[in-house]
């Protein structure tokens, strides 16, 4: 016998059908949000780790001794025409020095530009995020982080008269060295993370300063983009880095 068909089991299994690809897609999307969560806490620490091993790096003892010499990172810029350099250079994992002369360069702004001069010292300093390049610019065997320091002596001392000096010594009797402030940027970034071009984050690693000191008298308008520090210019492009910044006081000692 014929009889008539409603279609009422077809319309349940099509909603049972519903209510599991909302469900799939929910799913879906909460494991993204934490796998995103997941890379960047783990990203973050890998930046803060390679931060920290510049830092290192620069406070042993016997890298200490090599850097007060004058071809060391903190000789070389100590002198007083010096002040408002950049001292520049990669911390490459895989080399055997934490800190080479011949690889590093100087960044500074001369009077009357309208840039910051970068290549007076050569380039050899400044980190590379281009896949091609032949040298290996890494933190580690990774290949994930890249870290720039930049070493600058700081201008305090000429706001105040009596910075540096130290107690007990009367400078007109003691031929002693006053004390100098110097200051140690740590830049890491992660350049794989990122969509911007590696012509762009090397823009932002050689073009510009730490710190930015323009000269009296040169005039460069507020908006233009070569003002711009490096975590500026990086923060514009959306590339993940930490910066770290450390200030050393160098004293003779007298004892």
């Amino acid at each position: 016998m014929i009889k008539n068909q409603r279609g009422a089991t077809l319309i349940v299994v099509l909603l049972i059908l519903v209510a599991i690809i909302v469900i799939g897609t929910l799913a879906v999307r909460q494991g993204l949000v934490s796998l995103g969560i997941a890379t960047n806490s783990q990203a973050q620490q890998l930046l803060l780790q390679n931060s920290d091993a510049a830092f290192f790096n620069v406070e042993r003892e016997d890298n200490i001794i090599q850097s007060l010499s004058g071809s060391g990172m903190f000789g070389y810029i100590s002198g007083a025409d010096d002040r408002e350099k950049e001292l520049v250079f990669c911390y490459r994992g895989a080399e055997p020095s934490f800190f080479d002369i011949s690889r590093a360069s100087i960044i500074y702004w001369k009077a009357g530009t309208s840039a910051p001069t970068n290549s007076e010292f050569g380039t050899e300093g400044y980190c590379d995020a281009s896949k091609t390049a032949s040298t290996n610019f890494f933190t580690s065997g990774r290949k994930a982080v890249m870290t720039q320091v930049a070493v600058k002596f700081s201008s305090i001392s000429q706001n105040d008269p009596f910075f540096g000096a130290q107690f007990g010594t009367d400078e007109d009797a003691v031929k002693f060295e006053r004390s100098k402030a110097v200051k140690v940027f740590a830049v890491s970034v992660m350049p794989n993370l990122t969509s911007a071009s590696s012509t762009e984050i090397n823009t932002c690693l050689q073009n510009r300063m730490s710190e930015v000191s323009i000269p009296e008298g040169t005039t460069v308008s507020a908006t233009a983009a070569t003002r711009k520090t490096v975590t500026e210019c990086l923060s514009d492009l959306n590339v993940p880095f930490t910066s770290h910044v450390t200030e050393y006081v160098i004293v003779q000692d007298f004892v």
